[in-house]
């Protein structure tokens, strides 16, 4: 616990702050108060945890550190073409599971990765989940590459040389 002379240092220290100054800094304080923001409250559907996307969204912003808005918008789109990864592979899962709960009770004697097969089979064959969880796989993989080189392509155009 602060001494009262360290309390009372400390107010007299934050009274001087004026507040950040570089244009990074005064981007960084604008979202202090932000957890998840309007953002999220598009993105993260009934089930899903809002926090996490927060926690997804703090970790890309903490890792690339935006300069601008911009970039901060990059970044958001960053954090969603993840989180619709995550989502999706979360949905197969599901699928998996719920096919491999519809088999005979009588095949789980049978191993574990003989079982996810039949329930591949059967998924392949019976719907089209697969190919629309991939397709939509690879497109949300072209979209976070494509929005990282642009990312990367803008700090390299507008960098003092």
């Amino acid at each position: 616990m602060a001494s009262e002379l360290q309390s009372e240092n400390a107010r007299r220290n934050g009274a001087k702050s004026r507040g950040p100054l570089s244009d990074v800094g005064k981007s960084r304080s604008a979202r202090n108060a932000t957890t998840h923001g309007m953002l999220s409250k598009s993105i993260v559907i009934e089930g899903e945890v809002a926090a996490r996307f927060a926690a997804l969204l703090a970790s890309l912003r903490d890792v690339l550190q935006p300069r601008n808005s911009i970039e901060d918008g990059l970044i958001e789109d960053l954090a969603v073409c993840r989180w619709r990864q995550r989502r999706l592979l979360c949905m197969e899962t599901a699928a998996f599971s719920s096919e491999i709960r519809r088999q005979d009770p009588q095949t789980g004697a049978e191993s574990t990765a003989l079982r996810a097969a039949r329930a591949l089979g059967n998924m392949s064959a019976d719907s089209r989940a697969l190919d629309l969880i991939s397709r939509y796989e690879r497109q949300y993989d072209r979209q976070y590459k494509r929005t990282l080189r642009c990312l990367f392509d803008l700090r390299r155009e507008t960098s003092p040389e």
